[in-house]
């Protein structure tokens, strides 16, 4: 049996979680600013480290989205299932706390948008988290 039985709601935010995921993934990869998570990451650190450090998150989201792809359709082993769970669960954590709290445009330095904007980002990402932690109890 495969979860893409499950309630249609949990099945769109379970891909629109692994697109969301692909496509960051793709951008934090490629040369230039990517996606928020690499911007943020190239606002705190520099050189090597930054670089070292947007591969391992690009990778992580592109992980993320295909396992959460072929989750809809395959049943993958329970163990398994939730140790990428959290993995993921984790990462999008650090991303938040990266990109609206130490970021560039972040809650202490608001370059752009004020407080406004740190809302609308701060509430966009905790929609995602929402959206991963339904996705995980399924």
């Amino acid at each position: 049996m495969t979860k893409i039985n499950g309630h249609i709601g949990t099945i769109f935010l379970q891909i629109a979680l692994s697109m969301l995921f692909i496509v960051g993934g793709i951008w934090t990869l490629q040369s230039g600013n990517g996606d928020e998570i690499s911007q943020a990451i190239k606002y705190i650190f520099s050189g090597d480290v930054s670089k070292i450090l947007c591969i391992v998150f690009g990778i992580i989201e592109i992980i993320a989205g295909v396992f959460l792809f072929l989750r809809l359709f395959l049943n993958i082993g329970t163990l398994f299932d939730s140790v990428l769970m959290i993995i993921i669960l984790i990462s999008w954590i650090a991303a938040i706390v990266i990109i609206d709290f130490l970021g560039y445009d972040s809650l202490f330095k608001n370059l752009n948008g004020g407080f406004l904007g740190f809302l609308n980002r701060f509430s966009k990402h905790l929609l995602v988290l929402g959206a991963i932690i339904r996705v995980k109890n399924i």
